[in-house]
């Protein structure tokens, strides 16, 4: 009866992800953009969860905890930039749900490394990032087919951006996907 009543049980949680599908992506960061406030979750948040965050170290970090995010893994920087992700809630295994790639240059905040807040193990999620230099990085995210399993997204989309100095402002310029 469980499985008829819920028939997506054991199947990958594909979501559309269609900016990664364009070659060329359009912006959604602008210059000079505020800091998104994290999204509301459903439900409470799991307090076990909670205590693996990382505490703030950067004043960036702490402008994210101030719009509701909570930080999440190491923040990169280099060459002036720091990419720091957050997220507004948990699955139940302690899996950052809607969160987001923030880049910072120079302190500055240039934009986000997604459209919208992403799921983990979902298609779209932001899977790694790396710095190119101080006006580009490169950031993968995981790619899911529809038969994938949870654990193993069949592919991967790399996103070419580019840091322009109005602002500054993260421009994605480039996608491709590859398949494991």
């Amino acid at each position: 009866m469980i499985v008829a009543c819920c028939p997506i049980v054991g199947r990958t949680q594909v979501t559309p992800a269609s900016w990664l599908d364009e070659p060329q992506p359009a912006s959604w960061n602008t210059p000079s953009p505020v800091i998104p406030a994290a999204p509301p979750v459903q439900g409470v948040v799991d307090p076990r969860c909670r205590v693996l965050a990382r505490p703030p170290q950067t004043e960036e970090d702490k402008r994210l905890r101030d719009r509701g995010w909570d930080l999440v893994g190491a923040f990169h920087g280099g060459w002036d930039i720091l990419i720091v992700r957050g997220t507004a809630g948990y699955d139940g295994m302690c899996r950052p749900r809607q969160f987001q790639g923030f880049v910072f240059v120079r302190g500055t905040f240039a934009g986000t490394l997604s459209p919208r807040a992403m799921d983990s193990r979902t298609d779209g999620a932001l899977a790694r990032v790396s710095l190119e230099s101080g006006r580009r990085l490169i950031a993968e995210y995981n790619r899911y087919a529809a038969a994938d399993p949870l654990c193993c997204p069949s592919g991967t989309t790399s996103v070419v951006f580019d840091i322009a100095s109005d602002g500054p402002a993260l421009r994605p310029v480039s996608t491709s996907t590859s398949r494991r």
